[in-house]
């Protein structure tokens, strides 16, 4: 199967979970195949449902991150545990996220569960579609899993294997295209345009954002062009509201100040909102920081990790604009390494200095204490 359709499969599976579907996945390593559903979508006959259609128990799935945020201690590997039949739905959700004024109902039966495990790949894609890492899973039993696709096919289910979900994302990112670029003046400068890129599966766009000189730079056959750059994640609070909350706007507008006043740059701008959590999974971490956890307990407490961000899609379109060597501008130096990983070039690390506001001390300080940053 060509990585295009693979990618459309995947995406299949992810839009069904989002709607409150169960999907179905095999996993070919170890023989099993089972039905999938986002914890967080659940309603009173699903619990029934999931099991009456795969025959089986269903069983509660979380991260390794939730699983220590109920104290299990689980060796950094994900969890199933065991439905009463007596819980409520909060009862369950309280087991998937802190629930406010819910006591988490007592668990009676919980599998530790191998970090390769089909349970592992459940909680990967539920990730990457920023849901809650939570689901309701139950093993489909007397099904071959080589006839598993034909049965899931037959009952009007979205089927997807262990391996496209496990490759989803980098070659997901390779899928893009340019799409449409366009002349857009800017405050800072009238010497830019914005281009766009579309994957092919039609999935998340994103764009960067070209300043100066580099609106050119395909032309530069030498590949001497060595640009600022900059690779921001989408941050609607911050740089859409002016939120106090975080610095994201700021280190936006500073960064495209810079760019103008060098007369060259790319913003890279990438659809991964809360740090790729999602926006809404970002408001459930405000509500939890406003109980007093700081980003990344907030993030963790949810089961994610404190940053889920990928750079596949800042690679592949620094490719397609031929760019190999960059200034990036910074203060992260985990992303220095991921692009570096990558195979782009970092010769010059440039700094932003942010003046903190009373809203965000405690996060600029998280940043600096538990996430590496440089300020």
């Amino acid at each position: 199967m060509n990585k295009q359709k693979i990618s459309l499969k995947v995406d299949r599976a992810i839009s069904e979970l989002r709607r409150g579907g169960q999907i179905v996945i095999s996993d070919f390593r170890t023989g099993i195949s089972v039905l999938l559903m986002a914890a967080e979508m659940i309603d009173s006959k699903s619990i029934d449902d999931i099991s009456q259609n795969a025959s089986s128990n269903a069983n509660l799935i979380l991260s390794s991150n939730r699983a220590k945020g109920l104290e299990l201690n689980t060796n950094n590997s994900p969890c199933s545990i065991i439905i009463d039949k007596e819980w409520s739905i909060n009862d369950i959700l309280s087991l998937c996220m802190p629930l406010y004024k819910h006591s988490k109902p007592k668990l009676n039966g919980v599998i530790f569960e191998n970090l390769n495990s089909i349970t592992s790949i459940c909680i990967l894609l539920l990730r990457q579609a920023r849901l809650l890492p939570a689901g309701i899973m139950s093993i489909i039993s007397n099904i071959n899993i080589e006839k598993t696709c034909e049965w899931a096919t037959s009952r009007n289910y979205i089927y997807v294997e262990d391996s496209h979900i496990n490759s989803f994302e980098p070659h997901n990112s390779k899928n893009l295209t340019i799409a449409v670029r366009a002349k857009v003046p800017l405050e800072a400068t009238s010497n830019s345009e914005i281009v766009v890129f579309r994957p092919k599966d039609g999935g998340n766009e994103h764009f960067c954002l070209l300043i100066g000189k580099s609106r050119n730079i395909k032309n530069n056959k030498d590949h001497s062009h060595n640009p600022l750059v900059r690779i921001h994640s989408q941050c609607i609070t911050g740089d859409v509201l002016d939120s106090l909350k975080c610095d994201c706007g700021q280190q936006l507008k500073e960064s495209i100040k810079l760019m103008a006043k060098a007369d060259e740059g790319i913003l890279i701008y990438l659809a991964q909102e809360g740090r790729d959590i999602g926006l809404l999974n970002k408001l459930r971490a405000y509500t939890l920081q406003e109980d007093g956890m700081d980003t990344v307990e907030a993030n963790l407490a949810l089961g994610f990790n404190d940053d889920e961000r990928l750079y596949y899609p800042a690679k592949e379109i620094l490719d397609l604009l031929d760019v190999k060597s960059i200034r990036l501008i910074t203060n992260n130096p985990n992303k220095i390494n991921h692009m570096s990983n990558l195979g782009i070039k970092i010769t010059k690390r440039i700094p932003i200095k942010i003046k903190p506001n009373k809203h965000n001390e405690i996060y600029l300080q998280t940043k600096f204490n538990k996430s590496g940053h440089i300020l």
